[in-house]
Formats: structure tokens, sequence, C-alpha cells
């Protein structure tokens, strides 16, 4: 192996084992000498002019790194593929997208292109060496590919991780949304849904209870209120009453279960009703899940 080989190696552990013909060129490589390694198969073709170092791992990571590499300086993975980049909860798609500018003028290779004007500094971030669009930004041009709830788990998971604010949001989607842009409708909803001081939601069954609350004609609830050591997803404080949301990992383990069941007593001593909902009872019978917590609301006054 020569010095440029070794060189290209090495910048390619950086990006996940992965490089384009322009950086091999900027180690010294000739046209000739990057066609016959391409040729006889030391490196494999991922896109037009950007190789794979035969022997690494295929990851997500490496795939993304090899669009953003393929689509130049002014490139950024965005919409659903970014909300995996940033580990946002929400979203499944597989699809690889890349925002690129107008200008560019090559076709897209096995990923969704998305061409704009200008990708603005302030909607772009760098994560694990890869660029790619804010959380604001990808949450927006998520609006036009995901339903509403899955929108809204993106956003409050955003939200707890620090990388976006009901502020922010509201100021970029006035900006952005409108004049026939796809989804703007629905970002839009999600924007003024917004109640300032809120803590975000914590999990995508609490999105899919908040939604089936607001829905409900019910009082509408505290969320996350700290009680003594402890949160309530959902509380109505003045009469002593809470919904919990219990997802599977609540009891993945006795450890995990004892420490519930001392969580669950010590606020219930502390004068609270409980209402335990899971998933099933979210997804699959919401009409009961909101006549219990109905039941559980009725007559129960704070004392004074």
């Amino acid at each position: 192996m020569n010095e440029a080989d070794r060189s290209i190696a090495a910048l390619a552990a950086e990006q996940f084992g992965v490089f384009s013909r322009p950086q091999a060129a900027a180690e010294g490589l000739s046209e000739q000498a990057m066609s016959r390694r391409a040729m006889s198969g030391r490196w494999d073709v991922v896109f037009p002019g950007v190789y794979r170092l035969p022997g690494t791992t295929r990851t997500g990571r490496q795939r993304a790194m090899a669009a953003v590499l393929w689509g130049g300086d002014l490139a950024a993975i965005s919409h659903t593929t970014a909300t995996r980049l940033l580990r946002l909860e929400g979203t499944r798609s597989t699809e690889l997208h890349l925002t690129i500018p107008n200008t560019f003028g090559r076709r897209p290779r096995g990923f969704v292109l998305h061409r704009m004007s200008e990708l603005p500094p302030s909607d772009l971030v760098v994560v694990d060496g890869i660029r790619c669009t804010s959380a604001t930004r990808t949450i927006i041009d998520c609006g036009a590919l995901l339903g509403d709830e899955a929108l809204e788990t993106v956003f409050e998971h955003a939200r707890r991780m620090g990388l976006t604010s009901e502020a922010l949001l509201a100021r970029r989607a006035e900006e952005l949304c409108g004049r026939g842009r796809k989804g703007s409708t629905r970002v839009r909803r999600l924007v003024a849904l917004q109640t300032t001081r809120e803590r975000p939601l914590e999990s995508r069954l609490e999105v899919r209870m908040a939604r089936l609350l607001r829905r409900s004609g019910l009082p509408a609830p505290t969320r996350q209120l700290p009680v003594g050591r402890y949160r309530l997803d959902f509380a109505w404080p003045d009469r002593f009453v809470a919904c919990e949301c219990d997802g599977y990992e609540h009891h993945g383990h006795r450890l995990a279960w004892k420490r519930d069941r001392a969580r669950q007593a010590e606020i219930e001593a502390a004068g609270w009703r409980v209402v335990h909902v899971t998933w099933d009872d979210v997804t699959h019978a919401p009409d009961r899940t909101l006549d219990r917590v109905a039941l559980a609301l009725g007559g129960r006054e704070r004392a004074a």
C-alpha cells in the first residue's frame, strides 16, 4: 500500500468507510489510478464518484455520508433520514433523503432528492461528521411525509433532547410554510397545539394519549406534573387524579417492576388516584379508556 492509499484509508475510517473521488485526487491519485482501483474491486462504488473500502461495515450512516459526498459541499441529509440521524422517534422509513441546491445537475441514484434555492446555515447541523438539516427544519420538511401523530412525536422528542422549541418551530414555520409548500397545513396544526411552558411528552404512547384527551371534551390536564420525586404523565391536580402511560419498557425486568410498584405506592399515599393506560388501551379501546379517566375525574375535588 502506497502513501496515497494509506491516507485514503485513514480518511475513510473517519467517514464510515467511504470517500469521494475529489478526496482521493487530493491525496495524489490520478484519474487513471482511481479508475483502476474501482474496476479491479479494490474500491466498491456506492454512488457515482463515491467509493467504499471493501470490508467496512455497511450501515445507514455510511450510506448517508456517501450521499452527502455525492451531493457536494451544499448537500445535506434531510426529511425522515435526518430524523434517524438525529435519533428522533416517530419515523420508520428506510428511504434516503438528500437536499441539494436547485443548480445541482445530477440525477438521484438510489435515494430521494429534494431541490431548493438554499439551506441557510441556521438550518444545518453536523451529526457524526455528516451534514444534515436541523431538528426544526427537519420537522417542517417532514410535514409533507408524516401523519399528524408521527410529526408530533418527532417534535416532542426533539424538544425533550433540547434540539428545538415551541418558539423556534413557530418562527421558522412562519418563514417557510405556505405558498404551496407541501405539509404546511400539518405543520401549522402542530404549532397551534403548543402551549408555552408545557413539558415535552416522553413517548409516542404519551403523544397518542394526549391527542385522545384533546378530542375527548374532558378538562385539559397538566403534563409531567412533579409530585415528590416523580412526575405524572397527565394530571388534574384540582381533583388529585392522574393518568400514567405504561409502555412495555416499564416492566422489562424485576428491578424495574419493583421500582414501578414503589413509585405507584408513594404517589397513591400522597392521595392521588392513578389511571394506568397501555398502548393497546389507547389504540384499540379509546372510548373505554376515556370512560375510565372520566369516571376517575367525576366528583373528586381537591381538599381545601
